[in-house]
């Protein structure tokens, strides 16, 4: 485990490490198609990854065009983009 200590305040580094494969976007992409919208907490558990390794993932998917994201902070929603 990796810690930083910063001020007096311990802070704990977390692994985002996830590799984006075909079987990965396929599930988001299924879930998305089939609900309308996927949230971090729901690919959390679609996934069984942690909070930092979804937000790394959607980031990967955004910036590869194939969701959009909408909303701000909790209240964030992936969709897949209108075509």
């Amino acid at each position: 485990m990796n810690v930083n200590e910063t001020n007096g305040n311990v802070r704990m580094k977390s692994t985002t490490t996830i590799e984006v494969n075909q079987d990965i976007k396929q599930k988001v992409i299924k879930f998305v198609k089939q609900n309308g919208f996927i949230t971090n907490r729901q690919c959390r558990v679609l996934l069984g990854i942690g909070y930092e390794q979804a937000i790394t993932l959607f980031n990967k998917l955004v910036e590869s065009g194939e969701l959009i994201r909408e909303g701000i902070t909790s209240s964030i929603k992936y969709r897949l983009p209108i075509k």
